[in-house]
């Protein structure tokens, strides 16, 4: 990621105001990592009002570098993303979960159920109803309303993972249903930071199959490696 240009003109007029505006930065970026720290819905009034003293040219104008710092230090990437029908954001990583191998024994378990959703969303063609994913759920020993050795409070986990922007809960109206049902999908933090391929190979291993058994979703794994390396390209011109 390029850094932003600095700006030579007389709004930048002396070395006083370079400082204060590297502190301003400073300030909004620690202020964005400090709203993130559970993976909560970020607002930019928040980010304006704590770092900024609620002014928004001065947000506009340092925003750019503020975006270059999350990146090229921190390896976070903020998600433009809709919150009760106003814009909001939220800090994704800028490196994919590729394996569960990788993560903490608790952070291990809490996206192993994860997994497992995300896992039969996108073997569904990438929306199912609600209902339908908690019928998926019991027959793997997964309970709605019941304490879980391994997962905890699945309701609970479940309702936290829409709040992170993990998945996506929208109505839609079903033919020959008289009221409109409840689909979940795969929300913005997923698609930015699990591998639909490190999915696929999952559900591939627990199920002893190729993923080239799985047409549809193997050629979407491709499509997203396709696009991973066109961005490594465009990054290193």
């Amino acid at each position: 990621m390029p850094r932003p240009s600095q700006s030579q003109s007389a709004d930048r007029p002396n070395a006083t105001q370079e400082v204060d505006e590297a502190h301003l930065i400073t300030c909004m970026v620690k202020t964005i990592l400090n709203l993130s720290i559970n993976k909560s819905i970020i607002k930019r009034s928040d980010i304006s009002h704590i770092a900024l003293k609620g002014d928004s040219r001065l947000y506009t104008r340092l925003m750019p570098e503020v975006l270059f710092e999350l990146e090229s230090v921190y390896g976070y990437q903020l998600v433009d993303v809709e919150s009760k029908g106003q814009k909001a954001m939220i800090l994704c990583s800028t490196f994919e979960t590729s394996s569960l191998d990788e993560l903490s024994e608790s952070y291990r378990r809490r996206y192993t159920f994860l997994f497992l959703i995300l896992g039969y969303i996108f073997m569904k063609n990438g929306a199912v109803p609600e209902a339908l994913l908690w019928d998926f759920l019991h027959s793997v020993g997964i309970e709605e309303q019941q304490e879980h050795e391994c997962f905890g409070d699945p309701r609970k986990q479940f309702e936290l993972f829409i709040k992170q922007a993990y998945l996506t809960r929208t109505k839609q109206s079903v033919e020959g249903m008289p009221e409109e049902s409840v689909f979940l999908s795969w929300g913005v933090r997923a698609k930015h930071e699990v591998s639909k391929k490190a999915v696929l190979d999952a559900i591939c291993k627990l199920m002893n199959r190729k993923p080239t058994d799985f047409k549809t979703q193997y050629i979407e794994t491709q499509a997203e490696t396709s696009e991973s390396v066109e961005d490594d390209m465009d990054e290193s011109e």
